[in-house]
């Protein structure tokens, strides 16, 4: 009876592709550009090989991210948000800015992460200047 709890829940559903530690900067990594792995690796410092392929693996099988083969040598790949990996980025964009609009009422400590600041300085040219 549990495994049916969420069955066709639309929030369930999204968050498959938003949870765990690096999707959402994946995703966000890849909102204006394709990127190589090494340069999508080198983006999310700390993440290992074999989770980033992973990722990646999961994302292109459900659609989310494209990956194009060159056939040159070396042989080169790059990844890239489709269609619908594109329409989560809204959604990713107010994850931000409620983080920083509330980030202020907690106590900061050395377990937070840190944004990059081109996060913020993105969100401040698309007019969504988070309170910092």
């Amino acid at each position: 009876m549990e495994s049916q709890l969420y069955k066709g829940c639309p929030v369930q559903f999204t968050l498959q592709f938003l949870a765990g530690k690096w999707r959402i900067g994946i995703l966000w990594n890849l909102r204006e550009k394709s990127m190589r792995f090494g340069d999508l690796k080198q983006s999310l410092p700390g993440i290992t090989d074999k989770v980033l392929m992973n990722e990646l693996l999961y994302f292109t099988h459900r659609g989310i991210i494209g990956k194009k083969e060159f056939r040159e040598f070396p042989p080169r790949t790059e990844y890239s948000l489709s269609l619908t990996g594109s329409s989560l980025l809204p959604i990713i964009e107010q994850i931000i800015i409620w983080g920083y609009e509330h980030l202020q009422d907690e106590k900061i400590n050395e377990k937070m992460y840190v944004t990059p600041i081109e996060i913020i300085e993105d969100l401040a040219a698309l007019g969504n200047k988070p309170r910092i």
